[in-house]
């Protein structure tokens, strides 16, 4: 006897043969048992799910001569016959190649005679997608109202070409594609049931392959034994199918976890060897990125599909869940993207390349430790850098100003002369006024200081915290800012301001002026050199010891954090101390990016900060108190309230406002940045 394919020798010959599809076994099942059939069913899906198997078995089970029932017999001739596809009251028509009317009409001129031989006269017409839309029209009196002796069985892969009225008139079935599992599970029952030799891990080589499509999947296991002599082996089946050994694209995947350039190349290189598909290979990681992040969600979820449980999960415990979905998108836009490379192994390679090029520099472990070291002297670089930018001002302004402290309040005092020039007025009027304009300005920013420093009343560094946590969140504190601005006002105003105005109506007497004005200018100058010099100090330090709720903000200063352990650090407030241990509540408004590694990893970051081991406590929850994050972005609100009352109060404002009705729009306002 010829040999006969595993695909069609182990055809299910019963519905308790079949593997997967219970959702359509159930239907059927109950309608057989209970006597409730309908005259037309549609059983749509991929090739290879089991729509003509379900088709055949129902045939057989309304036809069996032991009764109509969900199990027929097997024995009797009406089941030995559909079995072998000789019984002559089964018309099975292929649609694909009888799409004429014709061809529907000559087959349903016998549909009003009784069966020959079974109990129904059963019409499965295959692929009924392909009939022409003639074809449906003559099928459609005799689907909806056939003989009672008569039963339609259709099948399909494209139900959407099928007209709306062809679906109305049948009960429709949707069979699902088989998972790698089920596929795998009936692979490993066939082979032993055949007595063939196999690995498991070749088996799942398959039952990926075979995509869904159980016949596919024999297929590829009859292709298999023939190519491994009658064994099935991991390594055949790789070399059969052309697939990747899986260990190179781990090598891939846990340099890019280490961030090492070279020992990725290097990776890369010795899969070439091989000649493999650079774009399959890329796919094999995306495949290993996603299962990683099932990892750090759910652990139990990993399945061991691949035989590679173990290695996922230590991978999710080493990769950071920020890498791995930067990774996973990069990865994505590279596979689009892969066929316009010039070379494929290029294009992989610069994939991988970019990956690492666009890491998180936030992460606790990625090497940030030169920032840390540097961060007190960035804060004075924040402090200083309103001088630097302001020297320009002062030099076109003033004519003899040696001091390289002096720029900062002539750059500072520049909004006071502003206003003044819409006077126009050559009388020594306008410089009277000024004084009490920056008498009224520095009070306002002295009253504005004193308004901010009860948020941290219990540290007399709370203003100067506050401005440093500006400066790191790219918001700098106008609060901050306006102490100094005050005092060192009226001490640009002696020498710079009078000069300038009184060098508009007359420039020769330039030299009396500053004479009457130095003694008012010379005390607020004497109070200003202190302030000048606290305001770029760097950021101090607390200890452990110290570290108390309400320094919280002030030690988030000091702490070299960004990315979204930024997020998290910002928005937690600290609620307690136990030795060593540090009890924080994450905003439950601000925890959508929260992950159980962010204690560990702030933990980390505090031990760099104090210099010795702590461990953290985060629990997402209700705060109450201001976190840092609030603490910005309620400085930030009060900016822009600040540079709109600046701009509504400016005289040329209110001139334009007065005589031309314009009006203001408020949200174009954007308060300047102090850096």
């Amino acid at each position: 006897m010829s040999y006969q394919v595993l695909a069609r020798k182990w055809r299910p010959r019963t519905f308790r043969d079949l593997v997967g599809q219970e959702h359509v076994l159930k239907a059927l099942v109950n309608a057989l048992d209970h006597d409730r059939l309908h005259h037309a069913y549609l059983f749509t899906g991929t090739r290879g799910v089991g729509k003509t198997t379900i088709a055949r078995i129902l045939a057989k089970c309304l036809n069996c001569e032991t009764g109509v029932s969900s199990e027929p017999c097997g024995q009797c001739a009406a089941c030995v016959e559909i079995a072998e596809n000789r019984f002559v009251d089964l018309i099975e028509v292929d649609a694909a190649s009888r799409t004429k009317v014709e061809d529907t009409r000559e087959l349903l001129e016998n549909v009003q005679y009784a069966p020959t031989r079974g109990r129904y006269k059963v019409y499965l017409i295959d692929e009924v997608h392909m009939l022409s839309t003639h074809s449906f029209n003559a099928l459609l009196k005799t689907l909806e109202e056939p003989p009672p002796h008569v039963k339609f069985l259709l099948a399909t892969t494209d139900p959407q070409r099928l007209p709306v009225t062809i679906l109305s008139r049948c009960l429709q079935f949707n069979l699902k594609n088989m998972t790698p599992e089920l596929v795998t599970g009936h692979l490993q029952h066939v082979l032993e049931t055949e007595m063939v030799p196999f690995e498991e891990s070749a088996l799942w080589q398959l039952g990926r392959a075979a995509d869904g499509s159980m016949r596919d999947a024999l297929s590829l296991t009859d292709q298999a034994i023939a190519f491994g002599s009658g064994k099935v082996v991991e390594a055949d089946v790789r070399a059969m199918l052309g697939t990747i050994d899986r260990s190179a694209v781990y090598d891939m995947v846990v340099a890019l976890t280490a961030g090492d350039g070279k020992q990725v190349l290097d990776a890369v290189a010795q899969m070439a060897e091989h000649a493999p598909d650079f774009a399959s290979a890329l796919a094999d990681i995306l495949s290993i990125l996603h299962r990683v992040a099932i990892a750090q969600a759910l652990p139990e979820a990993v399945d061991n599909s691949h035989g590679d449980r173990e290695q996922i999960l230590q991978l999710a415990q080493q990769l950071p869940a920020e890498d791995v979905q930067l990774f996973y998108q990069t990865g994505l836009i590279g596979r689009r993207d892969l066929p316009l490379a010039p070379d494929p192994r290029a294009g992989l390679e610069m994939v991988l390349l970019r990956m690492l090029a666009f890491r998180p520099q936030g992460v606790a472990d990625v090497p940030t430790r030169p920032l840390a070291a540097g961060s007190p002297n960035a804060a004075h670089g924040a402090g200083t850098q309103p001088v630097s930018t302001a020297t320009p001002e002062p030099t076109a302004t003033s004519q003899g100003q040696a001091p390289a402290t002096e720029p900062p309040p002539a750059a500072e005092s520049t909004p006071a002369p502003v206003p003044e020039p819409p006077a126009a007025e050559p009388n020594p009027a306008p410089v009277d006024e000024s004084a009490p304009a920056a008498q009224d300005a520095s009070a306002h920013a002295a009253n504005s200081a004193n308004e901010y420093s009860p948020d941290y009343s219990s540290d007399d560094e709370g203003p100067q915290a506050a401005a440093e946590y500006e400066q790191m969140a790219g918001q700098a504190s106008t609060y901050d800012q306006s102490p100094p601005e005050p005092a060192a006002e009226p001490a640009a105003a002696s020498p710079v301001e009078v000069p300038w105005q009184t060098d508009e109506p007359a420039p020769p007497p330039e030299p009396a002026p500053p004479e009457a004005a130095a003694p008012v200018a010379q005390e607020p100058a004497a109070a200003s050199a202190p302030e000048l010099t606290s305001a770029p100090e760097p950021i101090v330090m607390v200890s452990l010891s110290d570290t108390t709720p309400m320094r919280w903000p002030e030690i988030y200063l000091g702490l070299n954090v960004g990315g979204v352990m930024r997020n998290t650090a910002g928005n937690c407030e600290l609620v307690g101390r136990q030795e060593n241990q540090l009890h924080f509540i994450l905003d439950e408004h601000n925890s959508s990016l929260y992950d159980e590694s962010h204690q560990q990893r702030l933990a980390d970051i505090l031990n760099e900060y104090y210099g010795e081991p702590v461990s953290v406590v985060i629990q997402p929850g209700q705060i109450q108190t201001e976190t840092p994050a609030q603490i910005a972005a309620r400085k930030l609100s009060e900016r822009y309230e600040q540079a709109v009352e600046s701009v509504k109060s400016d005289p040329i404002v209110q001139q334009l406002v007065e005589h031309f009705a314009a009006t203001l729009d408020e949200g174009t306002v954007e308060p300047v940045d102090p850096n």
